[in-house]
């Protein structure tokens, strides 16, 4: 599979920028300092990626797992690190690659990181992604990643959770498969990994590496209570 890795110098300190700024203004317009979160440039921490300062809490928001049953994000067992990504299957570059990292990262990790890691994969094309495509999509990858339902007004309201602007990729979809009934569009989405710890937060705007990613999984499993 080809890499697409996007230069960290433009887009990531626009992605950051907006980050901050939407950050800042979500803060001024809310009743109180737990929706405001803040890039902390200076308190990296040894992370690749970066620290969110104050931690941004998981989200609060159950969605439907193509697996069964549901999955709720804010009710996770203690000691797991969750790393998030919102996309679609029929993404030509940055969903791909994303999810084809993320599963070179979990090979590297020792056995008693691996174990801990929930690799959650929302999907923003739920007239498409059925529950089917998309377990046979992520099972390319790794047939332990977790395919969530997302899309619309859900999506939005996660995203205005985590202060992320809910369009930052917009991708062309090729024309459908012979026989199916949905035509082609583009979809929005964000380009931005979450993981979360039991305390911290660390987000990954493009351009990391499996051994990054797997360096920073890591360090937040060895700071994050089993």
């Amino acid at each position: 599979m080809r890499s697409y890795r996007p230069r960290r110098s433009a887009r990531a300190a626009g992605l950051l920028a907006s980050l901050t700024a939407l950050a800042l203004l979500t803060g001024a317009c809310s009743s109180g300092p737990q929706s405001l979160v803040e890039v902390g440039k200076d308190q990296s921490g040894g992370y690749v990626g970066t620290l969110l300062v104050p931690a941004a809490p998981r989200p609060d928001l159950t969605l439907a797992n193509i697996g069964g049953g549901l999955f709720s994000f804010g009710q996770r067992p203690a000691g797991e690190i969750t790393a998030l990504f919102f996309g679609y299957t029929h993404c030509p570059d940055v969903c791909p690659t994303t999810m084809a990292d993320l599963a070179a990262a979990k090979r590297l990790l020792p056995p008693g990181v691996t174990d801990r890691l929930k690799v959650v994969f929302v999907t923003e094309d739920p007239s498409r992604d059925t529950s089917p495509v998309l377990r046979e999509w992520l099972d390319r990858f790794d047939p332990k990643f977790v395919g969530l339902i997302g899309g619309g007004n859900t999506t939005h309201y996660v995203l205005s959770q985590l202060h992320l602007p809910q369009t930052v990729f917009t991708s062309p979809t090729p024309e459908p498969s012979p026989g199916t009934s949905v035509g082609r569009y583009a979809v929005s989405h964000s380009g931005i990994v979450y993981v979360f710890g039991q305390d911290a937060t660390v987000i990954y705007t493009g351009g990391a590496t499996p051994q990054q990613y797997a360096a920073d999984l890591t360090l937040l499993a060895s700071r994050t209570p089993a």
